[in-house]
């Protein structure tokens, strides 16, 4: 498959078809890794977050300081 970078905003992003999404375990708003090597090329795998407390950190900072990540993705 070729798949050619689009401009997003300020940066460019690659779209990835859903099928592919799906092949590799990702779902939408899901953490993702990805991996780049010289011997096996581009490797994608969804990464499980380790906790609960985790999350629940998560939410509290994208809640307490929304406007500072909005501020900073404006950037």
């Amino acid at each position: 498959m070729i798949k050619h970078l689009v401009q997003h905003g300020n940066s460019k992003a690659i779209v990835i078809d859903r099928s592919i999404l799906q092949a590799a375990g990702l779902e939408d708003n899901c953490l993702f890794q990805i991996v780049v090597d010289s011997n096996t090329g581009v490797t994608i795998q969804s990464v499980k977050p380790s906790s609960a407390k985790f999350e629940e950190a998560k939410r509290y900072l994208f809640t307490e300081y929304d406007d500072l990540f909005k501020r900073l993705s404006d950037r």
